[in-house]
């Protein structure tokens, strides 16, 4: 990730959406759902999870070292030049980062339930607000973060959950002792098939 800045760390669609939204436009309210269980009929609720390695990793270090520490034409031109060579001259602007960076931080409010709720299908796991008017596309713009850093940490939670109800259920019929530490019988030997390190941690 080095040279990058994390307002790179977004779908490509959404580096545009600033100049989409009406005229006016001063506070965008998103949340963070489950919004089927179609895939994973055993379950009707998702553990959450990963939340807030999202805010200290990414809404915190990540900006911070990406892109508040840095000298804001140093961390305009890093955005700039790449994004211009992906969208053409110009058609983003910095403006808008320029007016951000001099405020120093993201100005964003994150509801959230507690680490490891159980939270049914549908119901919102997460809110996220901007606080300042001028930064109303930040709350969108910051969701495909979202979604990447949440989903996995979340899935393999609610995964580990269904697995150990069965363990139980079936060490139930078999005959465990309950003095047998049904935790530590499960062995995880995940690490190798996950897509790199970092999905590994998160997982």
């Amino acid at each position: 990730m080095k040279n990058l800045t994390a307002f790179e760390f977004t779908d490509g669609y959404k580096l545009g959406h600033r100049q989409q939204y009406p005229e006016g436009t001063e506070f965008v309210y998103s949340n963070w759902t489950a919004r089927s269980n179609s895939y994973f009929p055993e379950t009707d609720c998702v553990v959450v999870f990963g939340i807030q390695y999202l805010l200290k990793e990414y809404f915190i270090k990540q900006f911070d070292e990406q892109f508040f520490m840095l000298p804001k034409e140093l961390a305009v031109h890093n955005f700039k030049r790449r994004i211009d060579s992906f969208l053409g001259e110009n058609n983003v602007g910095t403006s808008h980062l320029e007016e951000l960076h001099d405020l120093g931080y993201l100005p964003i409010i994150v509801k959230a339930l507690p680490e490891g709720t159980l939270c049914p299908i549908r119901v919102p796991m997460l809110t996220i607000m901007n606080t300042d008017k001028r930064f109303f596309w930040l709350t969108n713009y910051l969701e495909t973060l979202m979604s990447c850093v949440l989903w996995l940490p979340m899935t393999s939670a609610t995964t580990v959950r269904c697995y150990m109800k069965e363990l139980k259920r079936h060490a139930g019929k078999t005959g465990f002792d309950s003095s047998v530490d049904l935790g530590f019988l499960c062995h995880d030997f995940s690490m190798r098939g996950m897509a790199g390190l970092e999905s590994a941690i998160m997982s």
